[in-house]
């Protein structure tokens, strides 16, 4: 009998444009472009940064909390420490990068985050950025709230029982 293993593709790299810079970090020797992929993130006329980290659900502590699929993608964000502009900027930061991944990455049906949750500030910019808060989860570390995005023509199938096909 063999077990079949999916594949996990590397996260996608996300394309900006010209409001932005994204800023390769190295990655910690655990942590592989394969797994994970670090930023540090500016506007591009300059300001405050952001470290944003793009994972697959599949490599992340977040795979135990829901059925995701290979494409999965999961942000980590961390705020500028000065400032109340932080929350505006990531918001408008997510705004932007939301829609970049699911181009970058077309199978991608679900952008997720899981501030910790007593963590409002980045729960509220997560909201603002576009994403929906969706459940509190436990992970072996932290209690966590999830957030989830998914692609538009996803996100608005009807999931009512008339309008299925049968």
């Amino acid at each position: 009998m063999s077990i079949h293993t999916a594949v996990v593709p590397a996260p996608p790299e996300p394309v900006l444009g010209t409001d932005w810079t994204l800023r390769p970090l190295d990655e910690p020797a655990t942590v592989t472009p394969q797994t994970a992929r670090t930023y540090a993130v500016t506007e591009a006329q300059g300001g405050p940064t952001l470290l944003l980290r793009v994972h697959r659900v599949a490599h992340h502590p977040l795979h135990s909390c829901y059925p995701y699929g290979t494409h999965d993608l999961a942000l980590g964000l961390v705020l500028p420490d000065h400032g109340p502009s932080g929350p505006a900027l990531a918001a408008k930061l997510l705004c932007a990068l939301v829609p970049a991944l699911f181009v970058a990455d077309p199978r991608c049906r679900r952008i997720v985050a899981a501030p910790d949750e007593s963590d409002t500030v980045t729960q509220a910019a997560l909201e603002a950025g576009g994403l929906l808060r969706i459940t509190e989860a436990d992970l072996p570390d932290a209690s966590v709230v999830l957030f989830a995005a998914e692609p538009p023509d996803l996100a608005d199938m009807s999931t009512a029982l008339d309008d299925m096909p049968h």
